[in-house]
């Protein structure tokens, strides 16, 4: 267990029952595949609803309004999710209530410490302007689709936390959109700008920022640095229409954003063949575009952005916790299971210490390498002089083979 990053806290008057339905899917998300390979305690989603005391019918209080007792570790960031309804509107005007202080010590908490408290209010339909409105109105809101699409709710969330756990992503989310601009003889002349339309117009739905290479590199700038930094610093959408692996510029891309430990997604969209392939560009999630109808193409779309923020947070939380890993001994500690294109560079930045004669310990979120995979990662640590010693594992691995606290 280390000192927990993230604490998501859904708070919503118990007579508003949707706020019971978005707390399940929250709960069930950040409790699911995507965040389950950190470090135990890392993200937790908890609910504030019931009155926490006989003279008063605001719920329990969170560490943000009072001190955790016990020297109790508080969470690096604290995400506040006031689901705006009707009832809640009624309690803040009525003077005998106590949701009203409740409310404004959160929103005190968020703008005295912004850096690690965060309010983002979902708004149900019906609710009209008030006292409420006006003490939550200049934060920023989840899309209101939200209330009816756990998918948007959960892609809201993620992004919206992200902004305020540390890493370069900064106010919003960028996600480069890797594509070849050529077309295969199987492709229709204009499929690879369909499909890039498409990731363009959700992309543009949504609280994300594109980063395209023909509207985003301005003329005079040294073109292929621009699109190396951004690559570098970006979640990156792999759009891989039939001739994309084989590109050189496509190769450099995906490459650079693997080796910075950016998140990648792979839209899988080829349409006849890919002949060419390219080690540089596997494990990575992939999600099929499919090309049934309209709204085929757009769900596609929709779920490979969905699995590109999630490995954003992913990767915020576990950069997090990078300080407390090297205190815990851990030498290196990728946000993603290590691979040939990754580990080359991390010995060639790292040989003094391949160098040492002590134990070299890596850790990686869950889940972990298979065998095959792992005897790769083994053949490249003996080939640099280091397989004896060094050891690579998961906090799960970790821990069931006795490992020491964190």
């Amino acid at each position: 267990m280390l000192p927990p990053v993230l604490e998501i806290y859904v708070v919503w008057h118990p007579d508003d029952a949707e706020g019971v339905q978005l707390a399940d899917t929250l709960l069930e998300h950040f409790r699911g595949t995507p965040y389950s390979g950190l470090t135990g305690g890392a993200v937790e989603v908890y609910a504030r609803s019931a009155p926490w005391g006989h003279d008063s019918d605001a719920p329990r209080p969170l560490p943000c309004q009072v001190a955790l007792p016990h020297d109790l570790w508080a969470a690096r960031v604290t995400a506040v999710l006031p689901v705006v309804g009707v009832r809640l509107a009624r309690a803040v005007e009525d003077s005998q209530s106590s949701w009203r202080t409740y409310l404004t010590e959160l929103r005190a908490a968020a703008d005295a410490s912004p850096e690690i408290v965060g309010v983002f209010p979902i708004r149900l339909p019906g609710t009209v302007d008030g006292t409420l409105v006006d003490m939550l109105g200049d934060l920023q809101h989840l899309d209101s689709a939200s209330v009816e699409d756990p998918a948007v709710l959960c892609r809201e969330v993620s992004q919206a936390v992200a902004q305020i756990v540390n890493d370069p992503f900064g106010d919003r989310l960028t996600v480069f959109i890797s594509h070849t601009k050529r077309h295969s003889i199987a492709e229709e002349p204009d499929y690879v700008d369909e499909v890039v339309k498409l990731v363009r117009s959700t992309i543009g739905d949504t609280h994300l920022r594109p980063y395209f290479d023909t509207s985003d590199v301005l003329p005079g700038t040294d073109w292929g640095r621009e699109l190396r930094a951004n690559a570098a610093s970006s979640a990156l959408l792999a759009i891989r229409t039939d001739l994309y692996a084989g590109r050189e510029w496509c190769q450099k891309e995906f490459l650079t954003a693997k080796q910075n430990s950016m998140p990648v997604v792979t839209l899988n969209a080829v349409r006849d063949r890919d002949e060419r392939g390219s080690f540089l560009m596997d494990h990575v999630p992939a999600v099929r575009y499919d090309d049934r109808d309209d709204g085929s193409r757009r769900r596609s779309v929709e779920a490979a952005l969905n699995l590109l923020v999630d490995g954003a947070l992913r990767r915020a939380i576990w950069n997090a916790q990078g300080e407390e890993l090297r205190l815990g001994g851990i030498d290196w500690a990728p946000p993603y299971a290590p691979e040939p294109a990754t580990a080359i560079r991390w010995l060639l930045e790292n040989s003094a210490r391949i160098m040492e004669d002590d134990p070299i310990l890596v850790m990686h979120p869950d889940p972990p390498l298979g065998p095959d995979e792992s005897d790769v990662i083994d053949q490249l640590f003996e080939v640099a002089g280091a397989a004896a010693r060094v050891d690579v594992v998961t906090p799960r691995t970790y821990a069931s083979r006795g490992g020491g606290t964190l």
